[in-house]
């Protein structure tokens, strides 16, 4: 029967009538990876199977889910795609991206070390994944140079989230966390602590020092030593193996690798940055094998006298030029290796962060600024690199600057006029937004008699902030005994109403203006029209026989009220 089948006998059976399996191609302690074909897309993709063991676990087989959720949700250049997961009977799969090329493990075993350019590239790709995994929520959790592909042009694509699981998760304090690979594990990781970005950081560290010397940092022994070398061994520097690398690049294999979380670069952004500076090239390390070749060379007593002179001549001058060469690159590299720890610049001025960096020989660059309410405005918010590196001369430090508290307090604009009002709201950091009438005792006609929200509101900056204009003290009736309602069939006094559209009304040409009356005879529309900001609308005569109120609406918005009494 199929659901008795071996995993190894899949090769040549089409999951759920679309995905044709064409061959194996991998595998690793969680899944089985095929080659095979998507019969309704006609692409090559990956399937990877869950090996059967494992699925009879339910927890195990939502991992696996989870696995596909997490990274079907990153889209980035180099993470391999994750296209469809399933099930069709006992197999358990998710279909990926096919990266035709090779595993960075399938070259370290061909090529042994990589130049430092080439093992710089790869770990700058694979960082920019790993940082917009992180970006969403997810950490890789094994990181080896097994999972990261490199396709036919050397592209990194890495793949196999198999552990992967959001860091927002509510508990990471599980046996999945010792699932990473023993010889990149993270010491938290390790220690089964909660794993966080920071632990991808520490597996690409190691999977570069075994780019650059061919062996992993921590290594011999069985499972468990290993495990304690990661959690209480410092790692040798990439240059003990592998004499002439740059300083930089043993300083950022370190701060990879460092067990303290305070000390270990806090982002792959922030990695990101340090491998941009890391120099391309290394010192050239001599032998001595040369010379005795060349020794067995003019040995020979086939050569004329005349022409050994000229070919010694020729080969001082070579070695001569090959002093000097020499002498030039040893002065640069001593130039190039200077390093200086990055000084703490956060909350200083610009002018003062600019110069402490300058004493110690640092650059110094403003990218931006953001809002802050513990930061005055002008002072340094952040830094990168962060203050504690240690980086090469000259290099750049970037800074944010603080823009201020992000929240900013109403002013009083009582009693001005209104372009002195708006003058006032925009120097606060605020905008001015709708202009309203309304009656007021105490302030002219004319004169703000408020702010909605009031003076004293705290508010985001930028804010829009309405401003009431007084329309001057209201109309009272005499004092003494109430005057008699209207006789039958009086038709009250009469009132004019005059109304100037706003100018702040609209920017996008006329807007439509509404005249709705309320009495003792109910609420009717009696003027509809449409205006320019700025313009007066046609008067309307308003017969008075009980308390009256006219209400203005521009575009359905209220902006100005009339009471009139009879």
């Amino acid at each position: 029967m199929r659901e008795r089948a071996s995993i190894t006998t899949i090769v040549g059976q089409v999951l759920n009538e679309r995905y044709e399996v064409l061959e194996r191609i991998g595998e690793g302690g969680m899944a089985v990876a095929y080659r095979g074909r998507d019969r309704v897309l006609g692409r090559v993709v990956a399937i990877k199977v869950m090996r059967p063991e494992l699925a009879a676990d339910s927890a195990f087989l939502a991992r696996f889910r989870r696995e596909a959720r997490a990274a079907a949700g990153i889209t980035h250049e180099h993470i391999a795609g994750v296209h469809d997961t399933g099930s069709d009977g006992p197999y358990h799969y998710i279909v990926m991206e096919y990266v035709a090329g090779e595993s960075l493990r399938d070259r370290l075993r061909r090529e042994g070390p990589l130049s430092l350019a080439e093992a710089l590239r790869i770990a700058t790709e694979t960082a920019e994944a790993l940082e917009a995994a992180h970006q969403a929520g997810v950490v890789h959790r094994d990181i080896k140079p097994s999972n990261i592909l490199l396709g036919q042009d050397g592209q990194v694509k890495v793949t196999d989230f198999g552990i992967a699981r959001a860091a927002s998760a509510p508990s990471q304090h599980d046996t999945s966390a010792m699932l990473g690979t023993v010889n990149y594990i993270s010491p938290e990781q390790a220690r089964g602590e909660a794993v966080g970005p920071q632990a991808d950081i520490y597996s690409l560290g190691a999977t570069l020092f075994e780019s650059l010397t061919g062996r992993a940092p921590f290594n011999g022994g069985d499972r468990i030593a290993i495990i304690h070398k990661h959690v209480y061994d410092r790692a040798p520097r990439p240059s003990d193996l592998r004499p002439g690398l740059p300083a930089e690049v043993d300083s950022v294999v370190a701060h990879c690798l460092e067990k303290d979380l305070s000390r270990r670069f806090a982002s792959a952004r922030e990695l990101l940055s340090y491998l941009a500076a890391c120099p391309q090239t290394e010192d050239t390390v001599r032998s001595t094998g040369g010379a005795r070749r060349r020794r067995r060379v003019f040995g020979g007593t086939g050569v004329s006298r005349a022409r050994r002179i000229a070919i010694v001549m020729v080969v001082a001058l070579l070695v001569l030029a090959a002093v000097v060469v020499g002498m030039m690159q040893y002065a640069s590299a001593r130039g190039r290796a200077t390093m200086v720890r990055v000084p703490d610049v956060v909350g200083m001025s610009e002018r003062a962060a600019r110069e402490l960096l300058a004493s110690v020989d640092l650059d110094c660059r403003a990218v931006g600024g953001k809002s802050s309410d513990d930061f005055a405005e002008g002072t340094v918010l952040t830094q990168d690199p962060t203050s504690g590196f240690q980086v090469r001369g000259r290099t750049v430090v970037k800074i944010v600057l603080s823009q201020g508290p992000s929240h900013v307090t109403v002013p009083v604009v009582t009693q001005m006029s209104l372009e002195q009002a708006r003058r006032n709201l925009e120097a606060a950091g605020l905008e001015t937004g709708a202009v309203q009438d309304a009656y007021d005792d105490e302030v002219p006609s004319g004169y703000v008699a408020g702010t909605l929200p009031a003076a004293g509101a705290h508010v985001v900056r930028g804010t829009a902030i309405d401003i009431v204009l007084s329309l001057g003290a209201e109309t009272q009736t005499p004092g003494g005994p109430a005057l008699p309602g209207p006789r039958s069939g009086d038709l009250g006094r009469e009132e004019i109403l005059n109304y100037v559209v706003p100018s702040d009304a609209s920017d996008e040409g006329d807007v439509a203006v509404t005249v709705v009356l309320q009495d003792q005879d109910g609420q009717r529309t009696i003027y509809e029209g449409r205006h320019q900001p700025g313009t007066r609308i046609p008067p309307q005569k308003i017969q008075v026989k009980s308390p009256t109120k006219a209400r203005i609406f521009v575009d359905g918005k209220l902006r100005a009220e009339r009471q009139y009494l009879p």
